[in-house]
Order: structure tokens, then C-alpha cells, then sequence
């Protein structure tokens, strides 16, 4: 059990969350590589701050193996595991399955819904307060995998973004020292904030100023320009759904879906 614990608190480490006090904005939990969140340990989603209407929200697994979430200061869902086992902590399977496990390696509750794919999934504290799971994996960035700081921040920014989102110029998706943004020449460039150093890029230019980052309903991410044309696409078209756009904490951009599991829908 020992090697076990120290596996849970290193990959929370990754992300710069460690127990025991602990509320960060994170607000992602992945498959591969696996992270999880340990007793005590908080996810907390809140951009009201800068004026926008989305949270807050929170979940936290507490040390009697109840999952709880809360939105806008309420109650929100509870996975009612309480007592269940001695030690609990959250993580997402390589089958979208939001999977709350006790003593280290045992099951006591599952989400009702998983996919029969084995892939790369993530689990997220979304803007309106509900749980979701999304994937498998259908596309990615092709820069290679680096971490940031792990530093704990008190304010929320948004790395994730949902199908039917329309972007204009301007930032699209902050992790860290990770920022991505949408360029006045239309180019999306990925960069580390600390170094400048660029990561990832369409390299697609356009002189007309009106571009914009949109996600569709078939996970293919787009930048357009002219109103509508197509500057750049990710040619990840899938099946119809709701996905993501996740600006990931190893700096890869990856597209999820669609759509699993909630215990909230949008509409």
C-alpha cells in the first residue's frame, strides 16, 4: 500500500495540488497519464471574478469517501459513498468511467455510463457546475510534452473550451505558463509565458482581423476569418455530440468526445 500512496500523491503533485489543504483551480482529471484527487483535496471552477457568469463551483472528495459538489454556494450532487471504504480517492478510466475508489485499488462507485472504446478520457467540473466525462481522445497537438510551475493559483483560468464556442482574437486557453492565443494576424499560437517560447502553431495568416477559434459539434476545431471560411482546421470529425478543447498540464492541446456521462446537462 505504500507504493500505492506514493503513486496517488505524486501524480497529484503534477498538478500541483497537494494535500492536505488545498483549493486549487484545477478542474481537469485525465486518464493518461492518470491523475486523481485524494481526500481533502478540492477542484473549484469561479471566472465571476472577471465579470463573466460561470461558477463557482467546487467538488471536493472528502475523508469519508463521499464525492461532493457544490454550485453557486449550494448543494449540487453527491456520489452518497460515505463510509464506504477507509481511504477514497477520484480518478477517470481508459473507459470515460468517473471511478471513486477505496483502500487504494477498489471500486465503490462508478458512473452509470462508460464508453466500450479504450482511449485517453478526462473527467471535468464543468462552468455550470456539473460533473462530466468526455472522450476518447480524437485529436492532439503535436508538440511534445513538457510541465510548468506548480505553483497553486487562487483564480480561475479557463483551459478548457466546448463545442459551439466562438472565440474571437484575443486568449483562448490558459494553463499555467501555458497560454493559448488567437492572434491579430489569425495565427493560434501555443507559448510558455515564462520563456516566450512558442510550442505549437497553425502557421495560417490572414490580413482581415475578424478571425475566430470555433469547436463543432463533431470535435473538428476551426479558425475562421471573413465571417465564415475556413482558415484552419483540425480534421477530427466524429461522431455528432458535445465536446472539448482541453489545454492539457503537460502543454498538449487535445480534442475529447463526445460526451459521456453529466450529472448536468447544458440544456
Amino acid at each position: 500500500m505504500a507504493s500505492r500512496a506514493i503513486l496517488i500523491l505524486s501524480l497529484c503533485a503534477t498538478l500541483g495540488i497537494l494535500a492536505p489543504a488545498c483549493k486549487a483551480t484545477e478542474f481537469v482529471l485525465y486518464s493518461n497519464p492518470a491523475t486523481v484527487l485524494v481526500p481533502g483535496q478540492n477542484f473549484s471552477y469561479d471566472m465571476t471574478p472577471i465579470g463573466l457568469p460561470y461558477g463557482p463551483a467546487d467538488l471536493v472528495m472528502r475523508k469519508d469517501c463521499n464525492l461532493v459538489s457544490h454550485y453557486k454556494g449550494e448543494f449540487a450532487w453527491a456520489s452518497n459513498t460515505s463510509g464506504a471504504a477507509d481511504y477514497c480517492y477520484l480518478a477517470v478510466s481508459n473507459y470515460g468511467a468517473a471511478v471513486i475508489k477505496g483502500n487504494y485499488h477498489y471500486p465503490v462507485w462508478t458512473s452509470p455510463i462508460t464508453s466500450n472504446i479504450s482511449g485517453d478520457y478526462v473527467l471535468i467540473l464543468q462552468w455550470n457546475g456539473g460533473l462530466a466525462t468526455y472522450g476518447p481522445s480524437i485529436w492532439s497537438s503535436t508538440n511534445k510534452a513538457e510541465f510548468g510551475s506548480i505553483e497553486i493559483k487562487n483564480e480561475t483560468k479557463d483551459y478548457v473550451v466546448y463545442s459551439y464556442s466562438v472565440l474571437p482574437i484575443g486568449p483562448i486557453a490558459t494553463y499555467k505558463d501555458f497560454h493559448l492565443v488567437l492572434e491579430d494576424s489569425c495565427n493560434l499560437v501555443l507559448r510558455r509565458t515564462d520563456s516566450g517560447k512558442v510550442l505549437w502553431q497553425t502557421n495560417k495568416y490572414s490580413d482581415s482581423h475578424d478571425c475566430f477559434v470555433t469547436l463543432d459539434g463533431n470535435g473538428e476545431l476551426f479558425v475562421k476569418h471573413r465571417r465564415r471560411e475556413i482558415l484552419w482546421r483540425s480534421n477530427s470529425r466524429s461522431t455528432p455530440g458535445l465536446y472539448v478543447f482541453v489545454l492539457r498540464y503537460d502543454a498538449r492541446l487535445v480534442i475529447y468526445g463526445s460526451q459521456i456521462w453529466t450529472t448536468k446537462p447544458f440544456w
